[in-house]
């Protein structure tokens, strides 16, 4: 495997080897935004939002093409230095870097908040002619405006940006902080959380359940901080909501800012939420077949990421456990997806070449897994916290590299057009997993071999129809609480956490995961709300981008890329009706998608009465 630390020499040598080279091209992007955010203050200064109507058009768009010069180069030196904090969270000159990014980030902010209040207040007129000179905000301008009535003054906007830095964003940077130095003893050994967590995949049931334990008792000597964050998070967005619904004389849902982001409607997401607890049957169907063949009368929590067992031997058994060597699982999902068309794989492969993916074991390493771009160079870079050859793994793998092509197939596009919202970014990434999986399985001679593919189908639908909407639930329920002015204890947020996994799971497991509000990263994020639910949304469209293979045949791939292009452009309800001709405000559409799932788990029963498990 290679290291990051190789990987981005074609934007600077790494953080960990000091060199005067590595200081100079960072150095000199950072100035770079210094000297265009001085440019855009002066330039800004000239606007009057009181009187957007009087503003001129050619100033608007000088100030966009000196905006978007700043953001590039920020962009780049921001994912540089997350990268090198990924690869080792206690990278001391990564955190100032990415420190002083935030910290400039913030400014530029708002240096252009007048030429953003101006776009978002002004006449339909106005923005009309900007727009004319600079198309590629057309979708973005259009969204944003429909926050005109939530919009306060210029100095409100500009003082609540300027406290975010040192407020509201540091809260994740604590939790990365405390995740990155936390040790946990596992079996007797100590090691990092990241480490740890990679072995919530082993074949060893009993290596599992140690692991689990240990990083659930670390994250017990760090529940008040986790507590802490979690409370200040939300009391932010609620407080934050307050202060726009005065404004415009109307509620602000605590959900309205996450719809936004995710350029959807609530009557999207309410109608995939009825189909999705619809299913919650199918869900905990998939957990009890998955406890039969592993010859279990339930499911423990640390089993929820098993591999499948070894039919015939003892369900703990290592052998006969898929596991695939780097270079192995990039042919492997370089030939399914070149099922899609030859520059799908060949895609893969070149990522590989180009060293552009990081999963190597490190006891300092950030759990969990990303993909990510540097704006100036159009390359994508993905990130597993490890890699050890399982088909879950394998899967990430594949699912990073899903984004990794969506950002490929969008690199010759105006970059205001490639900021795609979360739940249609997993779009792509699905869909990658789904071929690979699918492939592996069209492979399968046997039985044995078939229940051992359909047991990772099982554990995706597990996922997306249980584990997801649990976590929607759970914040759903922390949000009602901080509105009601409650400021929750650890052990109050175990309550919740433990009603809420009850109330997908039902009886399909020994124990509740009560402490799963502080061991997953995604509550603690800053910058995007209800990190969760655009994972089942995604899920659930991937299905039925997929089903369109082979109805189109041979016109998929250019179907498929066109549809990925659009997703910068484009709400979610308006690129679905235009590539799959379809409402997704209608429940049904969602229950087409589960519809593919039941055949799924259909076929995996039928692997395991034909391996002989009793069902």
């Amino acid at each position: 495997m290679q290291s990051l630390c190789t990987a981005f020499r074609t934007l600077a040598l790494p953080l960990c080897k000091r060199s005067s080279a590595r200081s100079f091209k960072l150095e000199a992007d950072l100035a770079e935004v210094e000297e265009l955010t001085a440019e855009l203050q002066q330039l800004c200064q000239a606007l009057e939002v009181s009187r957007c109507d009087d503003t001129e058009v050619a100033a608007l768009v000088e100030i966009s093409r000196v905006k978007q010069r700043a953001e590039l180069s920020l962009g780049n030196v921001a994912v540089f230095a997350n990268c090198e904090l990924s690869v080792d969270g206690l990278n001391a000159e990564a955190k100032q870097v990415l420190a002083r990014t935030r910290t400039l980030g913030s400014k530029l902010s708002q240096a252009v908040q007048p030429h953003s209040l101006v776009l978002r207040l002004a006449s339909d007129t106005l923005v009309d002619q900007y727009l004319e000179q600079v198309p590629e905000e057309r979708f973005a301008v259009g969204h944003a405006r429909k926050l005109r009535d939530l919009t306060l003054s210029l100095e409100e906007e500009n003082l609540i940006t300027a406290l975010g830095v040192e407020g509201h964003s540091s809260w994740g940077q604590l939790y990365n902080s405390v995740s990155a130095s936390l040790k946990c003893d596992v079996a007797g050994e100590q090691m990092g959380i990241a480490k740890a967590a990679g072995l919530l995949s082993n074949a060893d049931a009993g290596r599992r359940r140690a692991a689990w334990e240990g990083i659930q008792a670390a994250w017990r000597t760090q529940e008040e901080a986790a507590a802490g964050i979690l409370n200040a998070l939300a009391g932010w967005r609620l407080e934050l909501n307050k202060r726009r619904a005065a404004k415009a004389g109307r509620e602000v849902h605590y959900l309205d800012a996450a719809l936004h982001q995710n350029r959807m409607s609530r009557a999207t997401l309410d109608a995939m939420m009825q189909a999705v607890t619809e299913a919650k049957g199918l869900g905990q169907r998939c957990l009890r077949l998955q406890a039969a063949a592993a010859g279990l009368d339930v499911l423990h929590p640390s089993d929820l990421m098993a591999p499948p067992p070894v039919l015939g031997q003892s369900a703990d058994a290592n052998k006969g456990a898929l596991k695939l060597p780097f270079d192995s699982a990039i042919k492997v999902i370089a030939d399914a997806v070149a099922t899609v068309g030859p520059s799908v794989g060949s895609f893969v492969q070149d990522a590989s070449d180009r060293k552009w993916i990081e999963g190597t074991e490190g006891d300092s390493k950030m759990p969990g897994a990303y993909c990510t771009k540097f704006p100036k160079l159009r390359e994508p870079r993905v990130y597993l916290s490890s890699y050890t050859g399982s088909y879950q793994h394998i899967s990430t793998l594949a699912h990073e590299l899903g984004h990794a092509f969506h950002n490929h197939a969008m690199r010759d596009m105006p970059l205001p057009e490639t900021r795609y919202p979360m739940n249609l970014a997993e779009t792509a990434s699905i869909f990658f997993e789904t071929v690979v999986g699918d492939q592996l399985l069209s492979l399968a001679a046997t039985p044995e071999e078939r229940m051992q593919y359909g047991w990772y189908d099982a554990e995706s639908a597990v996922a997306f129809l249980l584990n997801i909407p649990a976590r929607f639930d759970f914040e759903c329920a922390l949000y009602e609480a901080r509105g009601a002015g409650r400021v929750l204890t650890p052990e109050e947020l175990r309550g919740l956490m433990t009603d809420a996994w009850e109330g997908r799971y039902g009886s399909t497991l020994s124990e509740q995961d009560s402490m799963f509000w502080a061991t997953k990263l995604h509550f603690h994020l800053t910058g995007i709300e209800f990190y969760n639910f655009p994972y089942t949304f995604g899920y659930l469209f991937a299905l039925g981008v997929y089903a369109q293979q082979e109805t189109l045949g041979q016109d998929f791939h250019d179907a498929y890329v066109n549809l990925l292009r659009d997703t910068g452009r484009m709400s979610a309800e308006d690129v679905v009706a235009k590539h799959l001709g379809t409402n997704i405000e209608d429940v049904e559409f969602w229950r087409g998608s589960i519809r593919i799932i039941e055949a799924k788990i259909d076929a995996f029963e039928a692997a395991l009465v034909e391996s002989g498990v009793k069902v």
